[in-house]
């Protein structure tokens, strides 16, 4: 059996889960899998809607991982808790993998993947390192559209707003507000605080937007877009693999290096933080991204991730007898 180790996040709100709940529908096919996950009401609510076995539990160290081959942990944070389940993992042989994402804080395990490839603790002890974008784990449908040839238009004309679960509405309103008054139409990605009585309003309020459903994979949005307003974290690599220029916001000053990192590479803009979001501003960063400019970041794209990073991923728990 395969235990995939993830919460509902503070940080990140769904997108652990989401990750973990795709992969362990993928590997259930021809092994056993199992999400081990705190109880929480809207942790029950979205695994209830897929269609692999759950554990909710108040102690993750106390999972019974007596026919367990290996544990897969995809924590931004690690409570005491679960450091106590890697160890007892360790003590009991049992294979230990950790999805690092950005910002997140790396541990001993005996494989570690990371897309963004940042430091490691000198006090982690990794027996294998998967690191470089050639492991970004993403949705299956990413390499589809990775493969689809796109046309960038003269004019940019709709933008993929992504901002993670968690962004207030009101936040939000203010972002739309922006937007619409520069002419933009929009798709947004609904976070779990947007509820639907918001949804209406703005869609009452700013004509000619969007939401996408809550699906497991936003690759054909990313894909229809002009430009995706994102964090500069995996949302950034998931742009990237189908051609679309990003435009990197920065949700604290903690992530300004990254959103550097990013605009660096060549997939994207960096556009002002929140705090100083207005429509001078926006314009001004998205006025010199001409077709031409577009076409080429698209490019520079899609030659960094080209969504295989699950199927290489696989191919070492199956070298390593993990899975079937």
């Amino acid at each position: 059996m395969i235990v995939f180790r993830a919460d509902l996040s503070p940080q990140s709100g769904l997108f652990h889960l989401r990750r973990c709940a795709w992969l362990a529908s993928l590997l259930g096919k021809n092994n056993q899998v199992l999400i081990c996950s705190r109880a929480d009401k809207k942790t029950a609510k979205f695994l209830a809607e897929k269609k692999v076995p759950v554990a909710l539990v108040k102690d993750p160290a106390a999972l019974d991982i007596r026919a367990v081959k290996a544990i897969i942990f995809d924590l931004p944070v690690f409570s005491s808790q679960d450091v106590a389940l890697l160890e007892k993992a360790k003590k009991a042989g049992l294979k230990t993998i950790q999805f690092v994402t950005a910002g997140s804080e790396s541990r001993s395990v005996d494989i570690l993947v990371d897309p963004c490839c940042g430091p490691v603790p000198t006090a982690a002890t990794v027996a294998c390192r998967l690191g470089g974008t050639e492991y970004a784990l993403l949705h299956h449908k990413f390499r589809h559209f990775h493969k689809a040839k796109r046309k960038y238009r003269k004019k940019i004309r709709n933008i993929f707003i992504n901002l993670g679960d968690l962004l207030p509405y009101r936040d939000l309103r203010a972002i739309v507000e922006t937007l619409h008054r520069l002419g933009f139409k929009m798709k947004i990605a609904p976070g779990l605080n947007l509820k639907k009585a918001d949804k209406r309003n703005l869609m009452k309020i700013y004509p000619g937007i969007h939401f996408c459903g809550r699906s497991e994979s936003p690759a054909r949005a990313y894909f229809e877009a002009d430009l995706a307003l994102i964090t500069p974290g995996e949302e950034a690599l998931e742009a990237a693999a189908v051609g679309t220029p990003a435009l990197c916001m920065s949700p604290d000053k903690g992530h300004d290096a990254l959103s550097e990192a990013r605009a660096g590479l060549g997939i994207g803009v960096n556009v002002p933080a929140l705090t100083e979001w207005s429509v001078p501003a926006i314009r001004a960063a998205i006025e010199p991204l001409d077709r031409e400019t577009r076409e080429r970041m698209g490019t520079a794209g899609k030659a960094l991730v080209d969504g295989l990073g699950v199927h290489r991923f696989l191919k070492i728990l199956k070298e390593n007898g993990m899975i079937a």
